[in-house]
């Protein structure tokens, strides 16, 4: 008994500062923002939410499903880690300077060019270490490097000048990734100085059915933040994004219940698999409700917004289904079934492009959570459906 407390406090632990770590940004995100739209005004928190947004769609697909592939290569050859992934980085790093290309014919950029592409290199660099603290469980060096980070970028903009531009704010924004990128580089320097690497294509092929749902998946899940930057005031999409970042903090809090593990719910048994899905249904009832409450209390008395019931019912909804949505996809994951995330994510994104651009123009907000959720809640039947399929499918071949 004494050692089955003791591993269920080791695990508590591991989550706890793998949350942590992964919370800290996005928390220090929304302090910045509080910041920003106090002492300057909303809408420069909302131009620079449209370069974020943009800037985090184009650097995905240099990214090359980094973290599910790498983390499946690694529970297969651990002796092989550090070449596995360095190997991998120096060919990703090919992709993205092909994507950085791309940054000149993007009229929204134009102004930007300089700081976009060092965001862009500084987000890819320090993004690929992810895998490896996921794996070796670095979380406590994690913690204190985005601790670091995110303090010195509040301070900073707690000393701004009383008129700032965006430009201004995106190099202060660097300044914070650029101390990231060099904690990072001095904690792993042996393996980017002693680790013999090659370029390795067919670590790229191996990995696109991975990176194709990635960034389905992304599009799907923030459609309705890419028609409010064309739709929304500026505004309107600082409001709605603040919005859906206190969603986000949610979000992550079910991913980092889960990540930690991965590698060994690839192994787990359908008993425990169903056990772990019951838990998650109960804990997304419980724990989205508490969530929307507190929703409410900041967004109305800290940043003083208002949104109608009906949103805060939606932002419910979104949550609840959360934490059934992550298990799936990584259970489909386990079985090799990447392709049908892809055609189930595809489908409903076309859906939802579709129909976002007749809701969103007309319902503003409202009508971006309602494509949200129903995206959303439609995925989490169709993989419910097609894992049903697949599994009676395996039961008559054995």
């Amino acid at each position: 008994m004494q050692l089955h407390h003791y591993k269920l406090l080791n695990r508590a632990k591991t989550v706890s500062l793998y949350g942590l770590g992964q919370a800290i940004p996005m928390v220090a995100q929304l302090i910045i923002s509080l910041l920003i739209i106090k002492k300057y005004s909303t809408a420069l928190w909302g131009e620079y939410v449209t370069l974020l947004l943009w800037v985090n769609f184009i650097i995905i697909f240099s990214y090359f499903g980094n973290k599910s592939y790498l983390l499946k290569e690694f529970s297969e050859q651990p002796g092989k880690i550090y070449t596995t992934w360095l190997s991998n980085f120096c060919t990703r790093f090919l992709v993205l300077l092909f994507i950085g290309l791309l940054v000149f014919f993007i009229p929204l950029f134009h102004p930007f060019l300089i700081p976009i592409l060092i965001w862009m290199f500084l987000l890819f660099y320090n993004q690929s270490f992810e895998v490896l603290i996921l794996y070796q469980k670095d979380f406590k060096f994690n913690f204190f490097t985005e601790l670091v980070r995110n303090s010195a970028i509040i301070g900073i903009v707690l000393f701004l000048p009383e008129v700032i531009q965006l430009e201004l704010f995106l190099y202060v924004i660097l300044g914070g990734l650029f101390i990231k990128t060099l904690c990072y580089t001095v904690y792993y320097r042996k393996v980017l100085l002693h680790t013999k690497a090659s370029l390795d294509k067919q670590s790229l092929l191996a990995s696109l059915p991975f990176l194709i749902p990635m960034v389905l998946g992304t599009l799907r899940t923030k459609v309705d933040s890419y028609y409010g930057t064309i739709y929304f005031t500026k505004e309107d999409l600082s409001e709605y994004q603040i919005f859906i970042s206190l969603i986000s903090v949610v979000q992550l809090g079910v991913a980092y219940m889960i990540n930690p593990f991965i590698k060994n719910f690839y192994r787990i048994s359908k008993k425990t698999r169903i056990i772990l899905e019951k838990q998650f249904f109960y804990l997304g009832i419980g724990l989205g409700s508490i969530a929307i409450i507190a929703i409410y209390c900041v967004i109305s008395y800290l940043y003083q917004f208002t949104f109608s019931t009906t949103s805060y019912i939606l932002g419910y909804l979104f949550m609840s289904t959360l934490f059934i949505h992550v298990l799936l996809i990584n259970e489909f994951y386990k079985n090799n079934k990447q392709t049908q995330v892809a055609y189930i994510t595809g489908t409903i994104l076309l859906l939802q492009i579709i129909f976002g651009y007749f809701i969103i123009d007309t319902y503003q907000s409202t009508g971006a959570l309602i494509i949200k959720v129903a995206g959303q809640c439609v995925a989490v039947f169709a993989l419910l459906a097609i894992r049903e399929k697949f599994i009676r499918s395996s039961n008559i071949r054995t």
